[in-house]
């Protein structure tokens, strides 16, 4: 099936589950309701014309600086200073956070995005870890990175950075930490801090 197509399946089958259809994006994708996500990933996995059996990827979005079509010049995610000092992220972010699923069925050959848009403040969506046990990781890797809480998960945790490390680094308006656990954080190239500690 074409991505049109299962869109229109899925359409007549749980059209409480849907929001919306992207078809001119690079990757279509269907914009689904996120507290229907846990029974549409279900679905998607056992309707015998689907058997969607692959969850690839998933994508967070931080849309802070966009408008609600998702047009207009970007925010970007603070830098280090020349100095390698943090740079300031500036006002605190008040865009929405967005979730993207890469799904493929080996069975049928074809595959589908689903795509959720969330309040910033409110960023949650149901786990699907239930459905495809590969989201356990990549729900807490999006978490780390996000903050975007995974209601259902069993052991919603960091996974690439440390348990108290403060923040979530990709969203646009986070607050580079100057130092951690006294140790300092710097941006400067190797290069440069080799070149500063053999002057002293």
């Amino acid at each position: 099936m074409t991505p049109a197509e299962i869109h229109a399946y899925i359409v007549e089958r749980m059209p409480e589950a849907v929001t919306g259809f992207d078809g001119e994006a690079a990757q279509p994708a269907i914009l689904v309701d996120r507290e229907s996500l846990l029974e549409l990933a279900l679905f998607l996995r056992d309707d015998e014309a689907l058997r969607f059996d692959r969850l690839l990827v998933i994508s967070g979005i931080d849309w802070e600086g966009y408008d609600e079509n998702g047009k207009g010049k970007h925010r970007k995610i603070a830098q280090y200073e020349e100095d390698g000092k943090p740079g300031d992220p500036g006002a605190p972010g008040t865009g929405d956070l967005g979730l993207i699923w890469f799904l493929h069925s080996m069975d049928h050959r074809h595959a589908i995005t689903l795509k959720a848009r969330m309040p910033r403040d409110d960023a949650h969506v149901p786990s699907v870890s239930p459905v495809w046990p590969t989201a356990s990781w990549l729900e807490r890797e999006t978490f780390d990175f996000y903050g975007i809480d995974f209601t259902g998960h069993a052991d919603l945790r960091r996974i690439l950075l440390p348990e108290d490390w403060e923040g979530h680094p990709l969203l646009k308006d986070y607050a580079m930490p100057a130092r951690y656990h006294d140790v300092p954080l710097e941006g400067l190239p190797l290069a440069a801090r080799e070149d500063r500690e053999g002057a002293q």
